[in-house]
């Protein structure tokens, strides 16, 4: 496969410069760079195409990298104490995507790690001693997810879990990030997570969810963290994912929310900004990349039709801008000039994932499903309906390049995913005298 390269399609700021346009200039400076580097010189003559076949996911320094960032942080990331799930997330769920097995000794360590965590009267603190947090739960929860085991699932208090997530519902259908924190749609994506995985979701629970999702689409398509603010690449993917987990994408008006999104990918770049005049960002794979399978369900489209965006283009960014080549370590980044860390490692190998393999929902199993929603096992069967169909793989570069599979809604592997779901979903239903 190859790719024609060309300064045509930078931006164009009309002659016009501004602060914002100088950096994207900058940014495209350094992309460009890259991409030139990679054509085929006998193509020279009609303009150059870039030679994707020299694409390869450095697999071994990716897993090297997280290893040793589990070996011991430096000194500086204390800053982010209360982080301490999201590390455990990162790191096992880059190695699982990556294909590497989650051994006992990880496990353990993972569930040592977030044991003292977990808050006496419910949900998970982001670091000792603090306030039990939406995020950090959500975090906790999905490490829990991806490890797996008996151990892992009996560590996790269900009943306090809902208690607590109770607590932080507002009426208005919102969730607030901890008590007396704040509140926006990230808030209500961590909490339908959280209670569709560990079986916990009720028709309390959700009330008024999907209507104040709604109320955070802008007029130009996309959703904002809360109602009258901009249109966000992560908040459009919580919103949408949630609204999937409702079985309520139809609350948003689809058209204009495809608009936006496809206008979230960069000509030149490849890669998916988060907001409209803003830089491309390695973490937009999945924040904005993911939101395309929730997009195609929700608009009825199949996989002769694929995604509304440039699979190819989007892992071209992510294998040759996002790798720092030019160096023995490893690790993704959000974008040439800047380090690799450990969120932009999961978050570029997840849309990586999510555009190599195209993952939906059979029409025929939509059919079969259509009947009461109010069932305790409708959502599970809703999200396990998802699947990858292997004649739709698209995998730039060599074959070895391709990385494990990922549901849209989680961002995680489908087997871990399967057996967390059917743990959960095998024991009696909460005790409704503490509810």
């Amino acid at each position: 496969m190859s790719h024609l390269f060309s300064y045509d399609f930078r931006y164009d700021d009309n002659g016009y410069e501004t602060e914002t346009s100088a950096k994207q200039q900058d940014v495209e400076d350094s992309i460009g760079d890259v991409y030139v580097d990679l054509i085929d010189p006998s193509t020279l003559k009609h303009g150059g195409d870039i030679d994707d076949s020299q694409h390869r996911l450095q697999t071994k320094k990716h897993q090297q990298y997280i290893m040793s960032m589990m070996d011991g942080l430096p000194g500086g990331f204390k800053v982010l104490d209360a982080s301490q799930p999201w590390f455990s997330l990162w790191c096992l769920n880059s190695l699982s995507i990556l294909g590497s097995d989650i051994d006992d000794e990880l496990r353990n360590r993972a569930i040592e790690t977030l044991r003292p965590l977990q808050d006496p009267r419910g949900g998970f603190c982001g670091g000792n001693k603090q306030l039990p947090h939406l995020a950090g739960s959500f975090a906790a929860v999905m490490t829990v997810a991806i490890v797996g085991g008996e151990t892992a699932y009996r560590m996790v208090d269900r009943q306090k879990m809902y208690q607590w997530l109770m607590t932080m519902k507002n009426a208005d259908g919102s969730f607030s990030m901890h008590k007396d924190g704040e509140t926006d749609v990230r808030g209500v994506y961590c909490a339908l997570v959280i209670a569709s995985l560990l079986n916990i979701m009720t028709p309390e629970l959700t009330e008024n969810t999907a209507n104040f999702i709604s109320l955070c689409q802008t007029c130009e398509g996309g959703i904002g963290p809360f109602p009258g603010v901009e249109a966000h690449g992560g908040y459009t993917l919580c919103g949408m994912a949630a609204l999937e987990i409702l079985d309520q994408t139809d609350k948003v008006d689809l058209t204009r929310l495809a608009r936006w999104m496809a206008a979230r990918q960069m000509a030149f770049e490849g890669g998916f900004n988060g907001r409209t005049n803003k830089l491309v960002d390695g973490c937009y794979s999945y924040w904005v990349g993911g939101a395309f399978p929730l997009l195609q369900k929700a608009l009825g489209r199949n996989a002769k039709d694929d995604y509304l965006y440039d699979r190819a283009a989007l892992q071209r960014y992510v294998l040759a801008c996002c790798q720092d080549l030019t160096k023995n370590t490893g690790g993704l980044r959000d974008k040439p000039g800047k380090s690799p860390d450990l969120y932009h490692t999961m978050y570029c190998l997840a849309g990586l994932s999510l555009a190599q393999h195209y993952v939906g929902v059979d029409s025929d199993k939509m059919q079969k499903l259509a009947g009461d929603k109010s069932s305790v096992y409708s959502v599970p069967m809703r999200m396990m309906q998802w699947d990858v169909d292997p004649k739709c793989d698209l995998i730039l570069g060599v074959q070895s390049n391709k990385v494990v599979p990922v549901h849209p809604v989680y961002s995680i592997p489908f087997k871990p995913l399967a057996s967390c779901i059917k743990h959960f979903y095998s024991l009696a239903p909460l005790d409704k005298s503490f509810m």
